[in-house]
């Protein structure tokens, strides 16, 4: 099929300010507080938690040149999520490498709740400033668990053509949930999906996580 490419909302351009916070009027949103100490060696940057911030402008002008890019290698919606989805794994496996070298207690994850909870809150704050809105799970399968966002962020600013309904750029988030899990030893299958909020105009983005069998069987076996 024909790709189209999604325009992307046009933000207002402001001038990046320190400690920036989300309630602060008039000024453009920025992820994370503090600024970014100079180093001459990337080597000699301290691999501790640091304060550092991006605007959200920048951001989605970013993600949506990745999108766009991505448009112009396949033919259908579903190799375009999947190119996401390997894009953000590279980044959870990443992310995931940075937070153990940043924990001086060098702790590793062992219980499926454990991880659900690191990914849900930990790894929620590194890559979004916040704790995510929910974290579920499943009724109908013991192997499923569901990480959910009333808006989330690389979602809030796409526009997608109707003919391409069913798209979500939440692909790249579920990508980087999984690149987190399976390098912490819990293989999954991770997908995003749109569920329809009552009293919402948009709906809200659900990450839904599906173990390996093997996951659930260590569990078992932990008690």
């Amino acid at each position: 099929m024909e790709m189209k490419y999604l325009p992307l909302v046009t933000l207002p351009r402001a001038k990046p300010r320190s400690g920036v916070n989300s309630s602060g009027s008039g000024r453009e949103r920025m992820i994370g507080v503090g600024k970014m100490k100079q180093y001459g060696n990337v080597l000699d940057k301290p691999l501790t938690k640091g304060k550092q911030e991006v605007s959200l402008s920048a951001f989605a002008f970013l993600f949506s040149e990745l999108v766009q890019y991505n448009q112009t290698q396949v033919d259908n919606i579903g190799e375009l999520e999947r190119r996401l989805e390997d894009a953000g794994y590279a980044v959870g496996a990443r992310v995931l490498e940075l937070l153990c070298h940043r924990d001086k207690g060098n702790r590793r994850e062992t219980r499926l709740l454990g991880i659900l909870s690191f990914v849900h809150s930990t790894v929620w704050k590194v890559l979004f400033g916040k704790v995510a809105d929910s974290l579920e799970k499943g009724t109908e399968h013991e192997d499923e668990y569901m990480i959910s966002e009333k808006e989330l962020l690389v979602n809030r600013f796409i526009s997608i053509p109707k003919d391409m309904g069913t798209f979500n750029c939440g692909a790249f988030v579920a990508g980087i949930v999984r690149g987190v899990l399976d390098g912490a030893g819990f293989p999954a299958v991770v997908t995003a999906h749109f569920v329809p909020m009552e009293g919402q105009q948009r709906p809200r983005t659900t990450i839904l996580i599906k173990f390996a069998e093997e996951v659930l069987r260590r569990e078992a076996r932990l008690g």
